[in-house]
């Protein structure tokens, strides 16, 4: 303890003595110390509203020591009035350890409240899995993205389309084997697509499958190794993409026709919620349709797919012949085992068909002719075909009827001239078909193929419905008198006539009677629907904007074999509680340490409460 010389500047209000006052204290004494000796020496009125001040105008307590406060030999003090300066100084900082800790622990406690609510609120969160097919079928190859909540129901995904991508090129993938270079520019242009519409985070977990329908399915059994090295360049363009790509000969293949046709009846059933299981709100489902039989498959309908190379037929019957195996297809959906019958007629695609006919045309009339009258095509209608685009088509090539004549020049010109008979039509296209063959079973369709009755009702796509739209039968139910009529009336206009009628693919227009005949025929007298089955048959294209294709249903059916994402648990009920108790623990203690900060302060405040009185120095 020592006296010090320190100079008090007075700032007090005007009618207050002012000026600078000298005085002599111990350094061990207060800031009130210092107060009460200026006024006492100097007979200024003592108020309790003075304050000291150090040099940076920062405002010393009252109960703080000189020495502690850093006041020393020729330091320089401001007096002042805290009812003249109001809050223009800073005021003394009261902050102390227990408000530090109080407010750490409520912190703690907030933070981790926070936190593991925000956790428990993500509980039983959605994952949603998405899936890619590539339908590459004869003429084109599009691609589909599907989504489904990760947690399937009896281990079959619950999926809806969500994106199509149609790859540009116009052709199927059987016709790149001399233009490999160009599919991957085609192919990326979708499969990138496919990147922005699949969140990033779900890439490595979306499998893509490619299906390679009947265009390659022609080409495999024509030139095997020119089929493989196509698919081997279609899995090196899709493993260079950040999507699932697991065994590669399995994901991207040449897929079966009763494979093509089984899942075209596994969409078309899905769609009408005929498995028991509720689709996604975006599908349209009739009444009674949640329900299953008591005979799994009972109530399905029937699917009829026309492609450009194959047509399926696929539906549910109980009445199957014994030793009938090769025809049937097994699958399980949802838990529940289904049996269908199936069977693809390759080359009877509408496009093979046609090809066919037009070679069966050629040989009738000659192949040396230049003239082909085409009683299928409207009268006054002429187009010139090569003998190359007809007889070197595969079903051609691989057609014992159509065997190969080496002296005709490949680019030999046919002209094809309308003549707009519907009777001749009807029986050259009756000529594409084996009627009379030889049939093992209680009943068969044409070419000795077995098949059972008709059953339930059917689903009719693709080419089926592209016809029916264009001779608009497709608003309402129509009678197989009215397809008839419309068909026959259709097949004599002229050329002149026909191409005034609106059309989507203007280029189908000479076609459309040839199309119309072969459908009725292959309906009618070779799937044998008549006057009475007719009204069971549907001709559909989409279903809120769902395509019907055997797309989906491959989909939902490789779903048995994609890992179950469930909703993902977060934190559990039991550690939420105990964590719980914990913060609110740190609630308490903080609630503690504010009863100490305030004592502290309390204490501190009696340490250094002015005095309204002069004490003794």
């Amino acid at each position: 303890m020592a006296n010090i010389v320190i100079d008090v500047v007075s700032h007090l209000p005007a009618d207050e003595p002012q000026g600078k006052f000298s005085i002599i204290v111990s350094d061990n004494n207060t800031a009130a110390g210092v107060i009460r000796k200026v006024c006492k020496e100097n007979g200024i009125p003592m108020k309790s509203s003075y304050i000291l001040c150090d040099a940076n105008r920062q405002q010393l307590q009252w109960s703080n020591t000189l020495r502690n406060c850093g006041i020393s030999t020729g330091s320089v003090l401001y007096l002042y009035s805290e009812e003249e300066v109001g809050t223009q100084f800073k005021q003394p900082c009261r902050i102390n350890t227990w408000w530090f800790l109080a407010a750490l622990s409520l912190f703690i406690a907030g933070a981790g409240i926070t936190a593991i609510s925000v956790l428990l609120s993500k509980n039983g969160e959605i994952i949603y899995q998405y899936g890619i097919v590539m339908d590459a079928g004869s003429t084109h190859t599009r691609l589909y993205i599907y989504k489904w909540d990760g947690n399937k129901r009896q281990k079959t995904a619950l999926a809806h389309q969500v994106h199509t991508c149609l790859v540009p090129g116009g052709k199927g993938i059987s016709e790149y084997s001399s233009d490999m270079a160009n599919l991957s520019v085609q192919f990326g242009s979708c499969l990138n697509e496919a990147k922005r519409v699949v969140p990033s985070s779900r890439h490595k977990n979306t499998p893509v499958f490619l299906g390679a329908t009947a265009g390659m399915r022609m080409l495999n059994e024509s030139n095997h190794a020119l089929s493989e090295s196509i698919l081997e360049k279609v899995r090196e363009i899709i493993k260079n993409y950040p999507f699932q790509f697991d065994n590669p000969k399995e994901r991207a293949r040449i897929i079966s026709g009763d494979e093509e046709g089984t899942f075209g009846w596994v969409t078309s059933n899905y769609i009408l919620g005929k498995f028991g299981v509720q689709p996604p709100a975006s599908f349209q489902t009739y009444p009674g349709s949640k329900a299953l039989h008591n005979n799994v498959g009972e109530g399905t309908v029937g699917a009829l797919d026309m492609g450009g190379a194959s047509t399926q037929i696929t539906f549910y019957t109980p009445n199957f012949d014994n030793n009938t195996e090769p025809y049937r297809f097994h699958l399980n959906l949802y838990d529940q085992n289904y049996s269908v019958y199936t069977h693809s007629y390759l080359c009877y695609g509408i496009n093979q068909a046609g090809l066919k006919y037009q070679a069966n045309l050629i040989q009738a009339q000659g192949l040396n002719s230049t003239s082909i009258k085409s009683p299928c095509m409207p009268k006054g209608f002429n187009k010139t075909y090569k003998y190359s685009e007809i007889f070197e088509a595969p079903c051609i090539v691989n057609s014992s009827q159509h065997l190969a004549d080496t002296s005709i020049d490949s680019n030999h010109s046919y002209v094809f001239v309308g003549t707009g008979e519907n009777e001749t039509c009807t029986k050259a296209i009756q000529q594409l078909f084996n009627f009379n063959a030889t049939c093992n079973h209680s009943n068969c369709s044409f070419n000795g193929v077995y098949q059972p009755k008709v059953y339930g009702q059917f689903y009719a796509f693709s080419s089926f419905f592209y016809e029916m739209d264009f001779l608009n039968l497709t608003k309402k139910q129509y009678r197989l008198e009215d397809f008839n009529n419309s068909l026959s009336q259709f097949c004599q206009k002229s050329w002149k006539e026909v191409k005034e009628i609106p059309a989507k693919q203007n280029e189908s227009l000479p076609w459309y009677c040839f199309e119309g005949q072969y459908i009725l025929t292959l309906l009618t007298q070779g799937y044998k629907f008549d006057s009475d089955s007719w009204k069971t048959l549907q001709f559909v294209g989409a279903v809120n904007g769902i395509d019907i294709g055997w797309s989906l249903g491959f989909m939902l059916y490789s779903s048995n074999l994609i890992t179950n994402e469930g909703p993902t648990e977060y934190i559990s009920i039991p550690v939420f509680a105990a964590l719980t108790a914990l913060f609110i623990l740190f609630v308490l203690i903080a609630t503690g340490f504010c009863f100490f900060a305030i004592k502290y302060m309390k204490r501190k405040e009696d340490m250094y409460r002015r005095l309204s009185t002069y004490g003794t120095l």
